[in-house]
């Protein structure tokens, strides 16, 4: 009997060894960085390295100063207990406002402004955290574009978790750090509700309440005690056709002020209008 032999099929495709794929991380580079993550820095190299202005060395200290380990307890009292000496040494402005108020865009612009005047500005925007997820998006830096950017400039993102009043956990153990570490201006930015957030109002030198206009007239602005707090309102995006909006605003606002009881201090808080767009107004709010 015979065979069949089939003939291999023969087509005009074919395939050939490409070229080999170079790895997509360089091991030694990989192998560094891991050696420098295993290495833990005592509390006393946390605080030379502040004290020097080491801004990886401050986000760490930060970490350690908001965990909850019991851990990270005993470390973070030691950094902190060792800034102490060179804290208090800032001017400390708290920012508010509801949600949508532009709070992300005007602290970018004032931040601009105070970094071209050689001010070193510290920004701790505080996140809200989900009551079932428990987390937060810490987001902030993505608003600030620009300021991130600036050598002058540092912003820490911290999440809310259970604290009320508008700031973390933390947030005036890490005040006392960006102090250590040369920042002159603190900015803190809270949550933003617009109401609650009362316990900033203890921590810092300036409680500057943002509006818009719309918010609602001078009976509005008597019912929120926040503004009992405020040391300056500014009504923001005033410009465009919100400009005479903002303006009529301003003369809501003004007229709610007088209504509230002097403060100790003697100031008179003053209402003003504001862009963060177009930079308008800026200069008179500083």
């Amino acid at each position: 009997m015979f065979s069949i032999v089939k003939k291999p099929k023969t087509s005009a495709l074919s395939e050939v060894n490409g070229i080999i794929q170079p790895e997509a991380v360089n091991p030694a580079s990989a192998e560094h960085i891991a050696s420098l993550r295993s290495k833990t820095p005592s509390a006393e190299e946390l605080s030379k390295a502040i004290l020097q202005g080491d801004i990886t060395a401050l986000s760490r200290a930060i970490t350690l100063v908001e965990s909850t380990s019991t851990l990270h307890f005993e470390k973070a009292n030691a950094v902190v207990t060792a800034c102490l000496p060179f804290a208090n040494k800032s001017i400390r402005i708290g920012i508010t406002g509801v949600p949508g108020v532009g709070k992300s865009t005007f602290i970018e612009a004032i931040g601009k402004h105070l970094t071209s005047h050689g001010k070193k500005v510290a920004v701790l925007a505080v996140d809200p955290s989900s009551t079932i997820s428990h987390g937060s998006i810490l987001g902030d830096k993505t608003r600030m574009e620009e300021l991130v950017k600036d050598k002058n400039a540092y912003i820490r993102p911290s999440a809310s978790g259970e604290t009320l009043g508008g700031v973390a956990r933390k947030t005036r153990e890490t005040i006392v750090l960006c102090e250590a570490a040369g920042y002159d201006t603190i900015i803190i930015e809270t949550v933003g509700v617009g109401q609650s957030e009362t316990a900033v109002h203890s921590m810092v030198d300036f409680f500057l309440l943002l509006k818009i206009s719309g918010a609602g007239d001078e009976l509005q602005g008597i019912k929120r005690g926040i503004m009992e707090m405020a040391d300056l309102i500014a009504i923001n995006k005033a410009d465009g056709d919100n400009l005479r909006k903002a303006k009529l605003a301003k003369t809501e606002f003004g007229r709610a002020l007088h209504l509230f009881p002097a403060k100790k201090s003697g100031w008179t808080p003053k209402v003003v209008t504001c862009s963060a767009v177009t930079k308008d107004g800026i200069d008179e709010v500083w």
